[in-house]
């Protein structure tokens, strides 16, 4: 059985549109809602729906690793509240991790574009630059605990801890998808938040402090 893990903050409206997909999933046993300081419904969205709801200080790393602790199933399945995985094949997340140690979905957008069209392609690729913590992170509850959860850093906990997994055991991508809300794309134009995102994973890469990054991020 799988325990879902989802860090919130504002996230009503998605929550509404997620909570009874992963209900009506046979594998998943516990569904865990982590609140950052929401000032919506999130909080009455989440116990409408039974689902465990805790409130934590902000920050996703921290939101999902006060999550994991709480969690009562030896397989972890961390996603964003703007998921749609109404096409995700969750069996198949106990299955591949007889075999892996973590592994994700791939990346697809609910807005036609040549640009995202082009990114979710890379997605289904099994590198750390190309996997990121909206495409579903699973992993095995025990793994988890020897990396010691994800690194409490303001941005880029996602590819922090792939590249930590992928140093110490294996990875798997599976082949279908997770659609990802487009909202800052449209927002922001998607190419410049295309730009924005390469820059800032490039900054991170050669060694960039993460709270400087994260001033140029924005979640939504």
């Amino acid at each position: 059985m799988i325990s879902v893990i989802i860090p919130a903050l504002n996230e009503s409206s998605n929550l509404k549109k997620l909570l009874p997909i992963l209900i009506r999933e046979d594998v998943v046993g516990q569904i865990i809602v982590v609140d950052g300081g929401s000032e919506d419904d999130t909080q009455k969205i989440a116990r409408k729906h039974d689902v465990d709801f805790y409130e934590s200080k902000m920050g996703r790393a921290r939101q999902m690793n006060f999550g994991a602790k709480k969690a009562k199933h030896e397989v972890l399945l961390f996603l964003h509240a703007d998921s749609n995985v109404s096409q995700a094949d969750f069996a198949q997340i106990p299955r591949v991790l007889k075999t892996y140690d973590a592994g994700s979905f791939y990346l697809s957008f609910d807005y036609k574009n040549r640009l995202l069209g082009f990114y979710s392609t890379m997605s289904k690729l099994n590198f750390s630059v190309f996997t990121y913590g909206d495409q579903g992170l699973f992993i095995k509850r025990t793994v988890f605990e020897k990396l010691n959860g994800f690194r409490e850093i303001p941005i880029m906990e996602d590819i922090d801890m792939v590249r930590r997994i992928k140093r110490r055991g294996s990875f798997v991508k599976l082949n279908t998808p997770i659609i990802s809300s487009s909202r800052r794309f449209v927002k922001n134009g998607v190419l410049r938040q295309q730009f924005l995102n390469v820059a800032l994973v490039s900054l991170y890469y050669i060694g960039v402090n993460t709270k400087y990054l994260a001033r140029f991020y924005h979640y939504k």
